[in-house]
C-alpha cells in the first residue's frame, strides 16, 4: 500500500477535506459542515475557520507578549524588595527571575510575593477588582481580592490543596465550596 492510499483509507469516511492551521485540525464533511478538532462549528468555509483560528492565535500571542513585556519592565530592585518584605531568604538573580516568571504565568499562587508583583501590572487584571488565574486545564478563573485574602489565611501553607486547585476549574471551585460550608 502506498502512502496516499494509506492516508485516504485512514481518513474519516464523511470527511472530504482536511487542513491544519496553527496546530488545529479543520475538516469539511460531505454535508458541508466545518469541524475544528472534530467539533461542529457555524463556519461556512474552511477559510473562515482558518481566519478565526489565526485571529484567536494572534490575540493570545499578543496578550501574552504584552503581559510578559510588562513584567520585564518591573525593576529587579523592586522585585528583590518585595521578596525581602515577605521572606527571610537570600535574594538571587535566579530567584528574582523565578518570581517574575511565576507572576507572568498567571498560575494560581498564594505566595504574597507573586500577588504583590502581579498587583504592579495593571494589564494583569481582566476585570477591575478581580484577580485571574490560568489553571492547568487552560481554564481561567477570577476571584475578588477578599476571596484571595481568605484563601491566603486558610491555605497559606497547604501545598497539596493549592496544587489540587491549580489542576482544573472544577477542583478550584470544589475547594471554594468546601471553605464556604
Amino acid at each position: 500500500m502506498k502512502y496516499y492510499e494509506l492516508k485516504s483509507s485512514l481518513r474519516k469516511s464523511n470527511i472530504t477535506e482536511s487542513v491544519r492551521s496553527y496546530l488545529q485540525l479543520i475538516e469539511l464533511t460531505e454535508e458541508g459542515k466545518i469541524l475544528i478538532n472534530g467539533l461542529n462549528t457555524e463556519f461556512k468555509t474552511i477559510e473562515e475557520a482558518r481566519n478565526y483560528i489565526k485571529e484567536d492565535y494572534d490575540t493570545h500571542q499578543l496578550a501574552d507578549k504584552i503581559t510578559k513585556d510588562t513584567y520585564q519592565e518591573i525593576s529587579e530592585n523592586t522585585v528583590a524588595s518585595i521578596i525581602k518584605e515577605y521572606h527571610d531568604i537570600k535574594v538571587t538573580d535566579t530567584l528574582i527571575e523565578s518570581y517574575v516568571e511565576l507572576a507572568s504565568s498567571n498560575i494560581f499562587s498564594l505566595d504574597p510575593v507573586v500577588q504583590k508583583i502581579r498587583s504592579l501590572n495593571k494589564l494583569d487584571r481582566v476585570v477591575e477588582g478581580k484577580l485571574h488565574y490560568v489553571l492547568a486545564d487552560s481554564s481561567t478563573v477570577a476571584i475578588n481580592e477578599d476571596t484571595q485574602d481568605i484563601l491566603n489565611k486558610l491555605l497559606g501553607n497547604q501545598i497539596e490543596i493549592i496544587e489540587y486547585m491549580r489542576e482544573s476549574k472544577e477542583n478550584f471551585f470544589h475547594v471554594l465550596e468546601q471553605i464556604e460550608e
